[in-house]
C-alpha cells in the first residue's frame, strides 16, 4: 500500500515552495515565481541578476523582478506599478527572496 500520493506530495511542494503573489493598486496581482518552477536558463538569468544586485547595480533589482514574473505581461505591469522606485523595488525582492528561498542541503550524516 502506498505511503503517499503524488498529490500529497504536490500539495506540499506549493506550501513549500509555493509563488509569491503581489497585489497591485489596480486590484490585480502579480506572481514571482520560485526559483525552483523557472527553467534552468531563467535561474541562470536570475543567478546573474542577483550578483549584480549584490555588488550594487539598483537596475539589476528591477530585472530580477522581471525574470521572477510568471509572464512578461506580469512582468512589465509590476514594474510599471514600482514606477521607477528603486527602494521599494529592493524591500520587494528581499521580501520575495526570502519567501522562496530554496536554502542549502544538510550535511548527511555519514
Amino acid at each position: 500500500m502506498p505511503n503517499v500520493t503524488l498529490d500529497e506530495i504536490r500539495a506540499a511542494a506549493e506550501r513549500q515552495y509555493g509563488d509569491f503573489d503581489i497585489a497591485l493598486p489596480d486590484g490585480t496581482a502579480v506572481t514571482l515565481r520560485s526559483p525552483l518552477r523557472m527553467s534552468a536558463e531563467e535561474r541562470g538569468l536570475l543567478a546573474d541578476v542577483e550578483q549584480l544586485a549584490n555588488a550594487g547595480d539598483t537596475g539589476a533589482v528591477t530585472e530580477a523582478l522581471k525574470v521572477a514574473a510568471k509572464t512578461p505581461e506580469q512582468g512589465a505591469r509590476l514594474l510599471d506599478a514600482l514606477g521607477g522606485d528603486l527602494a521599494t523595488a529592493a524591500v520587494l525582492f528581499e521580501r520575495w527572496a526570502k519567501a522562496v528561498s530554496v536554502g542549502e542541503a544538510s550535511p548527511s550524516a555519514s
